[in-house]
């Protein structure tokens, strides 16, 4: 009998158990597909410092693992006392990516946007597009790029640097 009542006991516990852990799984952190802890990636997912051709840099872009992503540049660098509304401010950049293959090669393309306002008055201006076609190799990023400004249209480059851990500061805390 007591036997019977542990073994009646025993088998909800480790079916419990198994929908604890497997819920567990599905639910908890992902492991992105960011570099490891060598630096070793083909991925885009991460924090980048890019240089691109444009009145202004650097710039820091952030590539998340669900194809979305955010960039900055230097607060108020579009400011101009000579330029008409003493220049512009823009916002942070959102935008979103995915990955593509074109002739055996993979590329990342994707577009982000950022909002202008005017630095005098703080209404809204021109909004600033930028889609780009990039190559990752390892832990740079490099491809052509097209921004638009209301209704002007350039062409642009970018070439990035994945940002990593400091390892010798953190080693020395």
């Amino acid at each position: 009998m007591v036997q019977r009542v542990k073994k009646l006991v025993t088998v909800p516990v480790v079916i419990a158990a198994l929908v604890v852990a497997a819920v567990a799984w599905t639910t908890g952190p992902r492991v992105s597909a960011a570099a490891d802890n060598n630096g070793n990636n083909a991925s885009v997912v991460g924090a980048w410092e890019i240089t691109a051709v444009a009145p202004y840099a650097p710039h820091l872009f952030t590539f998340n693992d669900d194809g979305t992503m955010s960039t900055t540049n230097p607060t108020n660098v579009q400011e101009n006392p000579a330029a008409p509304h003493g220049g512009t401010n823009d916002s942070l950049g959102m935008g979103v990516w995915k990955t593509v293959t074109q002739h055996g090669k993979t590329y990342v393309v994707g577009t982000f946007e950022q909002l202008n306002a005017f630095a005098d008055n703080h209404q809204p201006t021109d909004k600033l597009s930028v889609s780009f076609k990039i190559s990752v190799t390892g832990n740079t990023l490099d491809g052509p790029a097209q921004a638009k400004l209301g209704s002007d249209t350039v062409p642009s480059h970018l070439h990035g640097t994945r940002i990593s851990i400091d390892t010798a500061a953190v080693n020395s805390l």
